[in-house]
């Protein structure tokens, strides 16, 4: 199980990048149409914010091992069972939250987009990491 945990850390560790680059980047402009929206950014928000990246994606590992991910379902190897269940839950959890949020947030329809194509590479990252870790 540890193995799994520490693999869903480690990809929540990588996550952090590719929300810096996708939401902090790339989609970060969108912002800036609703700036009654959002609070002040700053070290303190982008270290609270990687801490919950590491421990969503060790809650995620747990996820992962107490299921047994989509093994069960016969895929074609780690890669292909990760990103299975990356897609589940995914569509399960986070893509919910997002758009439930941006019906009463007042969003820009590009935050919305960059905010659910983040934590889907963030969730598919996660989960391979996880599918990788417990295959051996």
């Amino acid at each position: 199980m540890w193995r799994i945990v520490i693999a869903g850390a480690a990809g929540g560790v990588i996550s952090i990048f590719t929300s810096w680059f996708l939401t902090g980047y790339l989609f970060h402009a969108f912002q800036r149409l609703t700036p009654e929206t959002w609070r002040a950014e700053g070290p303190k928000q982008y270290a609270l914010s990687s801490i919950t990246q590491v421990f969503a994606g060790a809650a995620l590992g747990v996820l992962y091992f107490a299921t047994g991910g989509v093994s069960h379902l016969g895929t074609g190897g780690w890669l292909v069972s990760g990103v299975a269940f990356g897609l589940v839950a995914w569509t399960a959890l986070a893509c919910p939250v997002i758009l439930i949020n941006a019906v009463y947030v007042r969003l820009h329809r590009g935050v919305v987009i960059g905010l659910l194509l983040d934590s889907l590479v963030d969730v598919l990252l996660v989960s391979s990491a996880c599918a990788w870790a417990a295959q051996g």
